[in-house]
């Protein structure tokens, strides 16, 4: 018996905007803010907000289908930001097409 194929992974957009866009644009923003911080490493800033090291990695490099809200609620509070603050300038997502 062959091994049987799998699905390709369906892209979540419902018109307003490419959730996979907008995942890694998350990354991007917590990895730039976090150096802009002065967080050299994100294990030490992971340990220091109390949250898993490889979670961490994989926010950062965008390589995630789904983050708790806790999760990022401790992220930007660990950046010393309010969530308006986080989601103000230098976070853009481009409405799907």
């Amino acid at each position: 018996m062959g091994k049987e194929k799998k699905e390709p992974k369906k892209k979540a957009v419902l018109g307003h905007f490419d959730h996979e866009v907008f995942l890694e644009e998350l990354g991007k923003r917590i990895k730039f803010l976090r150096k802009e911080r002065g967080f050299r490493s994100y294990e030490t800033f992971a340990y220091d907000i109390d949250i898993s090291r490889v979670g961490m990695s994989r926010y950062e490099s965008g390589k995630f289908d789904d983050i708790r809200l806790s999760t990022l609620l401790k992220i930007i509070d660990g950046l010393e930001m309010t969530p308006q603050e986080f989601f103000a300038e230098g976070f853009t997502v481009t409405k799907a097409e």
